[in-house]
């Protein structure tokens, strides 16, 4: 998808002032231009880049959950804030070829860094409903 964006490469809103942005989330953000929008697509399958904004940024930022792939160490366990921001930045830098750019991002504690777990768990407690259901 080609994004033609006049966007700053230069600024971006707080975190909380992103619409939709999932604050109990470990997610990272970055302004919205082709290469960058590249770049993020590459660096943050298998979750989604979403374009977002908010007042005097609309359309021009994207962000995404951060992968387990860069979010957790080779030992399972999650990595340091900046040690994760660094290797979102560094991913999008060799994948989409940009060089200067403002980031800006958060890692969370024990947030699951996909919809999977959650859903997951769902679908575990529908089966247990159903179950006890069928057994009563």
């Amino acid at each position: 998808m080609s994004v033609n964006r006049t966007c700053s490469h230069d600024a971006l809103p707080d975190l909380e002032g992103i619409p939709g942005l999932p604050m109990d989330r470990s997610v990272w953000v970055i302004p919205n231009w082709n290469e960058s929008f590249v770049g993020m697509t590459a660096c943050c399958t298998p979750n989604e880049v979403h374009i977002g904004g908010g007042p005097g940024f609309e359309g021009c930022v994207l962000w995404c959950l951060i992968p387990d792939s860069i979010l957790k160490r080779k030992d399972g366990k999650k990595g340091e804030t900046g040690e994760v921001l660094s290797a979102m930045r560094h991913c999008v830098m060799d994948k989409g070829g940009v060089k200067n750019f403002i980031s800006g991002g958060q890692v969370k504690d024990n947030a699951a860094s996909s919809n999977m777990d959650r859903t997951t768990l769902l679908g575990v407690g529908v089966w247990v409903l159903l179950a006890v259901g069928l057994l009563a």
